[in-house]
């Protein structure tokens, strides 16, 4: 019964095949990354720019309290002096305006700023408001200076500057206000973004750490437990064993196509085996009439068309012998009847019938020793079928062993592959946030605690890549397991090919030994003829010569039926 396989590792992928499913998990992987990698960067941006928008904040509230502080300063001190003409409120009024000058310090700073056009155009009216009170300032210490008390405290207390000195507090109250209320704004949107981002970021997070779960998983439960057990299979099918258990199930994965070639490669070879081992079994009991059935596949085919071979030279063989011992079986029978013709009118001389017995002695001798000979090209035959049986055996354990290897290295370099890329691309992220956390102080610690996690997946990932490569060592070992396979097979296959002619040998002399028996037949006959033209008393002799004759028939009648056993 023949079987056909019907699987193979180059079709079309299935819905069960590990690499589609391994590259979807790889695909999603890289997805969450790149997510989390965009997350993380606007989170960092984010934190950036709120730290950029507090840091504008606090600077522009102290560099306009700081421009107030100057200008209050100077009133405060002209106003001092005009009332009490003391020198010392003239000179702190001159070391602001001159040294300390932090009203030029504070506009300085200010323009570093992020500063609003509308803005400056308010701050710009304060300067001018200060601008327009230096008259009255110069006036007021000019009046001290020429003694007029009265008229310096009209200057600097009257309506006009005091109006001015509310307003340009008014105003300057009124910026303040608008920058902080413009930068909480920012502020309150770039927190807002911060939170979006980190909450995305960790549901990102979470989803990628589900996904290398999802990839160590598949990668232990779909390749690499499989992947153990089919070579556990492989190693015991080298060993000749092709009943052991087999637990794993044919799907339309790469793993069930290598199942399902296992299932068929056992079932297979051990048809051929139990057909090999009956037809030896009955040309070892005679039997030539032997036909060979089963799917012989690939490299096995030599075994078929050499056992084929072998069937049809011992059936062309024994057919020869055969044909040869009916002929001697039809000689002694003629040879029988003429000693009895002898034994009845011959009467010829005691040296004519010694001859004649000397022939015949050496005849009978002849047929024993070719006898003898064919026994041991029996022998010889059944020793070569049992070496057959033996190279059989190995050179199925070496296609069992070269199948395996093939069908392994390539599952696994496309899993090394896919689970290397893997590892290299996370542990490149987390080196990546390891230094942005760095680079972030404060602000980053909780990302180098994520870095820190999303290396240990790619510490957990290259585990992975590392129980792989022990599948490649045990692939190599199978190599040499065929290798030795291999050469066991040739040295057997000489060993048969050396008794098949050692056979052929035996049998050619076997046909050269019969064709000087049928000589010495006709020397017998014509022996007969002298004694039958010149003796016709020795009765008692030619008794004894039909009673040889008689016992020659019977051993060659015994050749025969022995002969006659094997069927062609």
């Amino acid at each position: 019964m023949e079987k056909t396989r019907h699987v193979s590792t180059g079709e079309v992928l299935g819905k069960n095949s590990q690499v589609a499913r391994l590259r979807k998990i790889v695909k999603q992987t890289k997805g969450s990354l790149v997510l989390g990698v965009v997350l993380l960067l606007l989170l960092f941006f984010a934190s950036v720019g709120y730290a950029v928008v507090s840091n504008d904040q606090l600077e522009s509230t102290m560099y306009l309290n700081q421009y107030r502080l100057g200008s209050k300063a100077l009133t405060t001190a002209v106003q001092s002096y005009a009332v009490s003409a003391d020198q010392l409120y003239y000179d702190a009024y001159m070391k602001e305006l001159k040294t300390d000058k932090n009203r030029d310090i504070a506009w300085s700073g200010l323009e570093a700023n992020d500063i609003k056009e509308h803005e400056w155009a308010e701050l710009r009216e304060i300067a001018a408001l200060s601008d327009n009170l230096v008259p009255l300032e110069e006036e007021a210490m000019a009046a001290v200076a020429a003694g007029d008390v009265a008229s310096a405290t009209e200057f600097v207390f009257g309506e006009e500057y005091s109006n001015t000195i509310q307003k340009i507090n008014s105003l300057t109250d009124e910026v303040i206000n608008k920058i902080q209320d413009r930068l909480d704004s920012s502020k309150k949107m770039l927190l807002m973004i911060q939170i979006i981002c980190a909450v995305a970021f960790l549901a990102g997070f979470i989803r990628l750490a589900q996904q290398c779960l999802r990839t160590i998983k598949f990668s232990q439960t779909e390749l690499l437990t499989p992947i153990i057990k089919v070579a556990d299979q492989m190693t015991l099918l080298a060993d000749g064993n092709l009943h052991a258990e087999f637990d794993l199930k044919e799907d339309d994965s790469e793993v069930g196509n290598m199942v399902a070639a296992i299932h068929f490669m056992k079932d297979n070879m051990s048809a051929i085996i139990d057909e090999i081992s009956s037809i030896l079994e009955q040309m070892g009991q005679g039997n030539y009439i032997v036909t060979v059935q089963q799917n012989y596949v690939g490299d096995y085919v030599k075994i078929k068309d050499s056992l084929n071979q072998i069937v049809s030279d011992m059936r062309n063989t024994v057919s020869m012998i055969q044909d040869v011992a009916r002929e001697i079986d039809s000689g002694s029978g003629q040879l029988a009847y003429a000693a009895d013709d002898l034994a009845t009118a011959c009467t010829g001389q005691a040296t004519e019938v010694s001859d004649l017995m000397m022939l015949l002695t050496e005849l009978g001798n002849s047929i024993a020793y070719n006898e003898k000979e064919a026994e041991e090209a029996v022998k010889i035959s059944n020793l070569a079928s049992s070496t057959l049986v033996v190279g059989a055996q190995k050179m199925k354990e070496l296609r069992a062993a070269m199948r395996e290897i093939n069908q392994c290295s390539e599952q696994i370099i496309a899993v090394i592959s896919a689970i290397s890329d893997i590892g290299e691309e996370i542990d490149l992220l987390s080196l990546n946030a390891s230094i942005e956390s760095a680079r972030a102080g404060e602000a980053g610690r909780g990302f180098a605690v994520v870095a820190e996690q999303v290396k240990k997946l790619a510490e957990a990932s290259q585990n992975a890549v590392g129980q792989t490569s022990e599948l490649i060592k045990r692939t190599v070992e199978s190599v040499e397991v065929g290798t030795r396979i291999s050469r066991e097979a040739a040295a057997n296959m000489e060993e048969v090919q050396m008794g098949a002619e050692e056979t052929t040998g035996r049998i050619n002399g076997i046909v050269d030994k019969l064709k000087l028996e049928v000589e010495s037949i006709g020397h017998i006959n014509e022996s007969i003829g002298v004694v039958a033209g010149i003796v016709d008393n020795n009765s008692a002799t030619s008794e004894e010569t039909a009673a040889v004759s008689e016992q020659q028939k019977a051993q060659v009648e015994s050749m025969v039926d022995m002969i006659s056993k094997f069927k062609i």
